[in-house]
């Protein structure tokens, strides 16, 4: 569990009294509920940071993709399309000499 630190917090009434049923109906302190409350909490808020870091990227990559369009009026995707269609056309001339 390593180091614990005091605190004091708060509570509303309402709070208090859940908590503290919760912890006599579960044979553990107050405060080791609140220690888990806070911990789970605190995972959501980081992965809840990193899904909107995602987001950020990601609309960042559209804007250079959108960038790439007006620049050259193609997608990345359709180079790649282009390029295909063209080897395989140089393929079947080598193949089927120009049929």
């Amino acid at each position: 569990m390593g180091n614990l630190y005091r605190t004091q917090i708060l509570l509303e009434r309402r709070q208090h009294q859940d908590l503290s049923e919760l912890a006599k109906a579960e044979g553990r302190s107050m405060s080791e509920i609140v220690r888990e409350a806070v911990a789970e909490y605190l995972v959501e808020r980081e992965e809840e940071r990193r899904r909107l870091d995602w987001k950020e990227r990601l609309v960042e990559l559209a804007k250079i993709r959108e960038a790439i369009r007006a620049e050259s009026g193609e997608f990345p995707e359709e180079f790649i399309l282009n390029d295909r269609a063209e080897r395989e056309e140089e393929l079947a001339q080598k193949v089927w000499g120009g049929e």
